[in-house]
């Protein structure tokens, strides 16, 4: 694929001439489109712990309606590269607490370079809003009570059974459509039903998984959804809000929300002896609730891509993110068992998704295509890949 070039040489503050410009590639294309970007600091980020940051925003817009990719990393020679997944929300503190949708237009990459020293800019065409039936999007995977299968579910409700995994049935075969795309699949303790979830919180319940309540639009400050995760005895459920809101359902207990600066999150996972774990799309943390501390090592993570999914080891100190393009970050007990960028492995498309073994021991990543990456005992028991992006 070509690499495109946008943008226009821009001065930097404190350093005489103009910073080489933003590269990207491609330069369109609808949210989850997995940019290439990089760019050169030249003398303005100090080796060795130089650290630019991203944000993707509205064209003319203000930062605080960005999406930001935090602390990536500068080598010595002053170049900085990094994969970005174009997401389907920025942050809510412009729109209040709905967050704002990404839908067709002109978008702008900002990077920034060290310490105020100056930054880059590079245009980005979204090509339309979310992913259509047309275009189904997998967005992820839940494994089998004894690791020996999972469920792959995509954005129309499409549910597919590998392994051990049984088909309790799906939106699509029902001939449902959801008024928003479905974001994510979890199962029930004894395997024998799931559910799934929609942006918008609607819940759909297949199997033996009980029906505890459904949408947000009857509830304060409601966030579009990113994520959900059921209680450990499944008879419950958290919904995880973009800005990091958990809605609790059944008997889930909400815990609290992440503290600090804003940011988006992407991902929610259970802990098996009550509680959960989030984590920021942007690497500011992994946070475990009760508590609502950051897990030892989430914050130090120097992304190459933004993050999209997050799953809890057995004993709930630790947790694995995942990033858009196959990188693996492991904090609190979590133990690493590889990545696709140590594989040298670059995917077609983005990653999308994860889910550890039951043991802890594993876990696989799922892409937008359907396609399914096994990692530690994780053993691989089909994709939803047909040949189609």
């Amino acid at each position: 694929m070509a690499v495109l070039i946008a943008g226009a040489l821009l001065g930097v503050l404190g350093r005489p001439g103009p910073v080489p410009a933003l590269v990207l590639s491609p330069s369109s294309g609808p949210p989850g489109t997995l940019v290439t970007l990089s760019g050169d600091a030249g003398a303005a980020c100090p080796s060795p712990n130089g650290s630019t940051a991203v944000d993707f925003e509205p064209a003319g817009g203000t930062k605080a309606a960005a999406f930001s990719e935090m602390a990536v990393p500068v080598a010595s020679n002053g170049l900085w590269s990094t994969a970005f997944a174009v997401p389907g929300y920025l942050g809510s503190s412009v729109s209040g607490d709905q967050g704002l949708a990404v839908g067709p237009g002109v978008y702008q990459f900002v990077g920034h370079l060290c310490e105020g020293a100056g930054y880059q800019r590079a245009s980005f065409r979204v090509t339309r809003a979310h992913f259509t039936a047309k275009a189904p999007t997998y967005v992820g995977i839940a494994p089998t009570p004894d690791g020996e299968g999972y469920w792959l579910v995509d954005s129309t409700g499409n549910v597919e059974a590998f392994g051990d995994a049984r088909t309790y049935g799906s939106l699509t075969a029902m001939d449902v459509r959801p008024p928003a795309p479905v974001v994510g699949i979890a199962r029930t303790a004894d395997g024998n039903g799931y559910w799934l979830a929609d942006e918008e919180g609607h819940i759909y319940s297949f199997g033996d998984a009980g029906l505890y309540g459904s949408g947000l639009a009857k509830l304060p400050g409601r966030q579009p959804i990113t994520g959900l995760a059921a209680t450990p005895d499944g008879k419950g459920l958290w919904l995880l809000g973009v800005g990091g809101h958990v809605y609790p359902f059944g008997d889930a207990r909400a815990s609290g929300v992440p503290a600090g600066a804003p940011t988006t999150y992407d991902g929610i996972a259970a802990r098996p002896a009550g509680g959960y774990v989030v984590s920021s799309a942007t690497g500011r943390g992994t946070y475990a609730f009760p508590g609502g501390q950051p897990l030892a090592g989430s914050l130090s993570v120097a992304l190459t891509a933004s993050l999209v999914g997050t799953a809890a080891t057995p004993s709930g100190n630790g947790a694995w993110a995942a990033g858009a393009e196959g990188s693996v970050f492991p904090s609190g007990d979590a133990t690493f068992y590889g990545s696709l960028p140590d594989d040298d492995i670059t995917p077609d498309v983005p990653v999308t998704g994860i889910a550890s073994t039951p043991d802890g021991r594993g876990y696989w990543l799922v892409g937008r295509d359907g396609t399914v990456f096994s990692f530690g005992d994780a053993h691989f028991f089909g994709m939803a890949y047909d040949g189609a992006p």
